[in-house]
């Protein structure tokens, strides 16, 4: 039972599920300056959509599939990294409001800074916690200090992570800074 609870907390942690509720609230808290549903729509197809494509394609491609869970953690850290790479540029070609420009960066950094600390320094940080404090900084830059109650889901991750064996303590902790961190730096810049 306890394997299952922390499947479910993980399966609805991923990073693109999070990235939808955030730009969700972004939008409805700062219609302001959001630049309106377009805007919305593209954050939803870059940030959430593209990147569940890592997991349907996983399951269609032979090669993939017999290659099991590690092949699909890769494909789904490339689908989200190429992602916000093209949508980043893609906010500064179409002009898109400084809230998409934010959102955007928030994530192309959080994905570029990860990248290098597990590739670059084999150094292993959990994109799990990354994809949930950068988010929630995110959203407290965003929309006030109301949002820091969000950091109450932090142990409720970390549970999760650890009974599947999946991260041990050092690598969800280094992932929550990584996600906070990058996440200020992209919002301090706009």
């Amino acid at each position: 039972m306890k394997y299952k609870i922390a499947k479910i907390i993980s399966l609805i942690t991923v990073v693109p599920i999070i990235a939808f509720f955030t730009v969700l609230l972004s939008f409805i808290y700062g219609t302001s300056y959001s630049g309106g549903i377009g805007w919305l729509i593209y954050c939803i197809a870059f940030l959430t959509v593209i990147p569940l494509l890592a997991y349907p394609v996983h399951r269609i491609i032979p090669a993939f599939r017999t290659q099991g869970r590690k092949i699909e953690r890769k494909l789904a850290f490339i689908f989200a990294v190429v992602s916000y790479v093209i949508g980043s540029i893609l906010t500064f070609v179409c002009g898109a409001p400084i809230l998409v420009k934010k959102i955007f960066m928030a994530y192309l950094f959080s994905g570029g800074f990860l990248a290098f600390i597990n590739k670059g320094l084999k150094i292993k940080a959990s994109g799990h916690a990354c994809g949930v404090s950068g988010p929630i900084t995110l959203l407290t830059n965003l929309i006030g200090l109301k949002m820091l109650w969000l950091f109450l889901i932090m142990p409720v991750i970390y549970w999760s992570r650890i009974n599947l064996k999946r991260h041990n303590i050092r690598e969800l902790i280094l992932g929550t800074f990584v996600g906070i961190f990058s996440t200020l730096l992209a919002v301090n810049l706009f």
